[in-house]
């Protein structure tokens, strides 16, 4: 618990963020499956491109810094699989062939600290889930024009989400890791 006069420390992620009427469609495709998961709220449905943790201020500004240095083309998303992770348990949306700006840009917003860790891009659909075979679908795409900084909780703690911070994707090609 932080003290009186302490700074919150904010979970923050990058992320790209479906256009409502996509969205829709992606939350149709959970429900339809059957499976005894957790639907994802139709409006907390997006692709992480970096998560962040625990931020505090100083690290929040930092990443919105980097964030203002991206310079990335409009990306087309076609998501067309459906596959799970064992662990967290997870059921989710994916792509037979992401485009390589989506791993350009997932790679500068996410800097030398998380560079580690495998970007596996995907929509996550349904939490605590049995897991499945992945296999293939109807497509659905769009074009992401922009992406976000959001707030998933405060504290470490999981939470609503909110996005903080909006910036689009103008450029002809994703900057080279800074």
């Amino acid at each position: 618990m932080a003290c009186a006069g302490e700074p919150k420390r904010q979970r923050l992620f990058f992320a790209l963020w479906p256009p409502p009427d996509i969205a829709e469609r992606i939350a149709d495709t959970a429900r339809a499956l059957e499976t005894n998961g957790m639907p994802v709220a139709c409006d907390k449905l997006h692709v992480t491109l970096a998560f962040h943790g625990a931020c505090s201020v100083a690290d929040r500004d930092a990443l919105i810094a980097r964030a203002e240095r991206a310079v990335a083309p409009p990306i087309d998303l076609v998501f067309d699989r459906l596959g799970g992770f064992e662990k967290p348990r997870l059921i989710w949306l994916g792509m037979s062939d992401p485009p390589q700006a989506l791993y350009d840009l997932a790679a500068f917003l996410r800097g030398p600290a998380l560079d580690a860790r495998r970007f596996v891009p995907h929509i996550t659909l349904q939490r605590k889930a049995a897991p499945i075979s992945a296999c293939a679908l109807a497509p659905i795409g769009w074009r992401a024009r922009e992406f976000v900084l959001a707030e998933s909780g405060a504290n470490g703690a999981p939470g609503s989400y909110r996005i903080l911070a909006r910036w689009p994707l103008t450029g002809e090609a994703a900057p080279s890791q800074v």
